[in-house]
């Protein structure tokens, strides 16, 4: 009867274990990277997806405030989630630890946002990801968005080249289209636009005049 016992309770745990490493495997996939999308259009509807807060703006001022850094946009074009005006964000300032520089006065791009958590707390989605750069094309011409850093994340065949994605640009008014229209199907994917000679990259932008940098948060705190 003992062994009868033993067994049934070792064929239970052996149960118990097979589910558990079952369910951690789900748990880490679900957790772990994303599968890449099949278009730009479709990483920015999967972006709108997982934002709270949509849209296009300026950010006009960065505050640390007791262990926060407050953050205000001016929001010309509202996409989701908000309206005309201002938009503030607070967002932890250890995010902002490090040399990590995440926005700066004058910044102007459409950002996608989470939902202020029960806290009071955001950021933004997927990293800077979710900070798509607008560039304005002369005095008259049509703005665009900077999407390089979106199309390194779109599938592409073994060995195909990032630059056979996307000219670098769509049109910010195809962007917003698609932004605003992920939840419907069949959506018509933005025409790529060659960004002109002479834009920079994201990675040049850390050290624009008028940006809060670390150093300068860190100091602020103290």
């Amino acid at each position: 009867m003992v062994r009868v016992r033993l067994r049934r309770c070792g064929w239970v745990w052996g149960l118990v274990l097979v589910v558990g490493f079952a369910g951690g495997a789900a748990l880490a996939q679900q957790q772990g990277e994303r599968a890449p999308a099949e278009s730009v259009g479709a990483e920015l509807r999967g972006l709108a997806s997982r934002a709270g807060v949509v849209f296009v703006g300026q950010v006009e001022t960065i505050e640390p405030k007791d262990g926060l850094v407050e953050i205000t946009f001016a929001v010309e074009q509202p996409v989701l989630g908000v309206v005309g005006g201002s938009y503030v964000m607070r967002e932890w300032a250890g995010r902002w630890t490090g040399g990590q520089q995440h926005f700066w006065v004058g910044q102007r791009a459409m950002f996608f946002l989470h939902a202020p958590s029960v806290a009071g707390l955001s950021s933004a989605v997927d990293g800077m990801i979710g900070v798509v750069p607008v560039v304005a094309i002369g005095a008259k011409g049509a703005a665009l968005l900077d999407v390089r850093w979106l199309a390194t994340r779109v599938r592409r065949m073994q060995g195909a080249p990032l630059t056979g994605i996307t000219p670098g640009a769509i049109a910010l008014t195809d962007g917003v289209a698609v932004t605003r229209s992920w939840k419907s199907e069949g959506v018509a994917e933005p025409k790529g636009i060659r960004l002109p000679v002479g834009v920079f990259g994201r990675e040049a932008s850390a050290g624009k005049p008028g940006s809060a940098s670390m150093t300068e948060v860190g100091d602020a705190q103290r």
